[in-house]
């Protein structure tokens, strides 16, 4: 059986839980800032189109922020977290099989269940996780996780898609790619995923080895990254300070 997969995606995913809690701000501009509030990490859409760059520093937005009323938020990963979760309950409606790509993603493997319109399933389950939670979702639809995130994020920004676009079979695909840059790839002449996807295997094995060929073998219809219901822990990190050189006694300290 061929898989299928759909990549839920929450849009403007922190501004959006604010706006849960606060619908006010639904229409205005709305920044969500570091830990430390040292730096935009989240932009509603409205903030977007001020120009407000992701990661860029507070302290060099203040005129932005006072001349145009931007409300500015600090982060809440509690709250979040939380959201999140709630999501992920949802999904678990709709299919037993879910991957948690990150805090505000999911893959679904919608292979297995009876439905007459994969789009129209990809709407029930935005229409249902907005009347539920509030958060506003996009969702792509294909055969491979690739081409589902590609699918997802032209149904992010595209106004004919509302939200939900499946590329399964779809005559449409080609287009897809097109329009999906990609950065040339070491002088290939390769700037989007329909070049990428046309060119020769031998080539993108020379500049991008297994990774690069299971990337071509996506883009062209064929599964190479199942879906991850337990994925692996991730390793822990410490970070500690020593001392430049040895100390032998508390009076070298």
């Amino acid at each position: 059986m061929t898989p299928t997969f759909a990549l839920v995606d929450c849009n403007n995913f922190y501004v959006s839980c604010e706006r849960v809690f606060n619908p006010t701000l639904i229409g205005k501009p709305v920044v969500v800032l570091s830990n430390n509030d040292g730096c935009v990490i989240a932009r509603s859409n409205e903030a977007k189109a001020l120009g407000i760059s992701m990661g860029i520093p507070v302290f060099k937005i203040r005129d932005t922020i006072k001349t145009h009323g931007v409300h500015v938020y600090s982060s809440n990963y509690a709250l979040y977290g939380d959201m999140s979760q709630r999501i992920v309950e949802i999904f678990s409606d709709f299919t037993p099989d879910v991957e948690i790509y990150s805090i505000d993603e999911a893959f679904l493997e919608l292979s297995g269940l009876k439905r007459s319109s994969l789009a129209d399933y990809g709407r029930s389950i935005r229409s249902t996780v907005q009347a539920w939670t509030g958060i506003p979702v996009s969702v792509g639809i294909a055969e491979t996780k690739t081409l589902a995130k590609i699918a997802n994020r032209i149904a992010k920004k595209s106004e004919r898609a509302h939200g939900v676009l499946d590329l399964t079979r779809s005559p449409y695909r080609d287009r897809a790619l097109a329009i999906t840059e990609v950065e040339d790839i070491w002088g290939a002449g390769i700037n989007n995923a329909l070049e990428l996807r046309n060119a020769p295997d031998g080539l993108i094995k020379k500049k991008m080895g297994i990774t690069g060929m299971r990337l071509l073998q996506e883009l062209r219809g064929v599964s190479c990254y199942p879906l991850e219901q337990s994925p692996p822990s991730k390793k822990e990190i410490a970070v500690s300070r020593a001392f430049k050189n040895p100390l032998l006694a508390q009076a070298d300290i």
